[in-house]
């Protein structure tokens, strides 16, 4: 009985000491259980996998992008480059208008594509006078400037213009050409500060 008992106790004492060795070792390795990870918007991880959130702060890293759903779009929309007419086009063949027995405008102008590229779609942007220099308007919408838009194409070297009855006004002396929008084949677009006036009437009526 006694030879048993001793077998026991020693049996017992065999894995009391197994398991503090084993408890010891486990804290001396630094094994532990941690918590799981939270990830919060705006923060960004370092290399060594420690997020933060650049005040210092430790948490999970996630980009806007991810945070949004990638629902995150750039405008591919191209802008305009503002340059002068040198170079763009030719000087103008025809830049004069006409006034029909309704007062209505005709503006005929014409020149060459100088650009070296072909242009799909462009747009002339005119402004009007009275014969002291002041706007002169239309007698139906009552503007002064006006859009108009011509759709191509016209390849290097050939004739692009106006030949367009735009607006009605009795009072009008002269028309100015500010700007032209052009948007090339290509998909580049350039708006050409052109700023001539003419004061010649004695164009073609478009009617």
């Amino acid at each position: 009985m006694a030879k048993k008992l001793n077998i026991f106790l020693s049996f017992l004492i065999s894995i009391i000491i197994a398991f503090s060795c084993g408890v010891y070792f486990s804290e001396d390795l630094g094994y532990s259980r941690s918590e799981p990870t939270i990830v919060k918007a705006g923060q960004t991880v370092d290399a060594e996998n420690e997020p933060s959130n650049g005040d210092g702060e430790k948490g999970a890293t996630i980009s806007t992008a991810q945070n949004q759903g990638g629902n995150e779009t750039a405008n591919d929309e191209p802008e305009a480059t503002r340059v002068t007419a040198k170079n763009r086009f030719s000087d103008p063949r025809e830049f004069r208008y006409s006034v029909n027995s309704a007062n209505g405008i005709t503006l005929t102008w014409l020149v060459d594509n100088l650009t070296g590229k072909t242009i799909n779609y462009y747009t002339v942007k005119v402004s009007t006078f009275n014969p002291v220099g002041d706007p002169s308007y239309d007698e139906h919408s009552g503007k002064n400037s006006f859009n108009l838009q011509y759709v191509g194409p016209v390849i290097p070297g050939l004739e692009l213009g106006v030949f367009e009855l735009f607006t009605y006004q009795g009072a009008l002396d002269s028309i100015r050409i500010d700007e032209v929008d052009l948007e090339y084949a290509d998909g580049t677009k350039e708006t050409v500060v052109y700023n001539r006036t003419t004061k010649d009437d004695s164009g073609l009526n478009n009617r």
